[in-house]
């Protein structure tokens, strides 16, 4: 009776280690790191601030706290909106001293850098207690997102290919459609370079133009057979060569 009382109750505690794995497995990386921040913060309550009803965790402490805890992770910036897109350097509240030393509890959304994944997180977190710490509750990863102008922004449209002489367009309807175009591409894994993309074929230079400044620049080009978008320091984009020679016919057609 004992021995089978003992492998009923040896079963059940595999079992649970299982279950325990599989649940651990499966967690999305979303929530990893909302668990990761919320153990990180965990370790302040430690000190000695129990009693001080009027304490706030500020921003430097925060993210020393990630430093300390998750090193795998880097706090890029706090802010009251949501972040959206991936960012190509660190939030300045975070290189500024005043700053940094105002309570975490003033924002609502905090970015993340998971370095082993190389990716972004936008990190949704909530005031918990007296004192106060942060309650992070959500996690949203962050993908390029190709920053187009609003088309009535746009006064005209420089488009250059290879060496050839500038086409300026000035049609809203033209400037829309290529909008329309370049809204239905796709980020790669990489990042746009600085500067004219090299060492790739049929490159179209594209200006979009606002009281003579330069409001946003793409370069749509070739590699290998494929086309893509880049923009500076926010992602290449892929592009079908229908959409790419769609674009390629409103220079022709000016």
């Amino acid at each position: 009776m004992k021995k089978k009382l003992f492998i009923i109750i040896t079963g059940v505690i595999l079992v649970g280690f299982v279950c325990i794995w599989l649940l651990v497995k499966n967690k999305s990386a979303e929530q990893m790191i909302v668990d990761r921040l919320n153990e990180a913060v965990s370790h302040y309550t430690d000190m000695n601030i129990k009693d001080d009803k009027t304490y706030s965790l500020k921003v430097s402490d925060t993210e020393m706290l990630v430093t300390t805890y998750v090193p795998e992770y880097s706090f890029f910036g706090v802010s009251t909106d949501a972040y959206t897109v991936r960012p190509c350097k660190i939030d300045e509240t975070l290189t500024t001293e005043k700053e940094q030393d105002l309570p975490i509890c003033n924002f609502d959304y905090v970015l993340i850098y998971d370095e082993k994944a190389d990716k972004f997180y936008n990190i949704k977190f909530e005031e918990k207690g007296k004192p106060v710490i942060p309650k992070f509750t959500d996690a949203k990863e962050l993908a390029y997102e190709l920053e187009l102008p609003n088309v009535g922004t746009v006064e005209n449209l420089s488009l250059k290919k290879n060496s050839d002489n500038p086409i300026v367009i000035s049609s809203k309807e033209d400037v829309e459609d290529i909008l329309g175009i370049l809204e239905g591409t796709k980020p790669t894994t990489k990042s746009g370079e600085i500067g004219t993309p090299v060492r790739v074929e049929n490159i179209i230079n594209a200006d979009f133009i606002s009281k003579e400044n330069v409001i946003c620049r793409l370069f749509l080009y070739e590699d290998e057979g494929k086309y893509f978008i880049e923009q500076t320091d926010n992602g290449v984009y892929t592009i079908s060569k229908e959409d790419y020679d769609l674009i390629e016919n409103h220079m022709e057609g000016n």
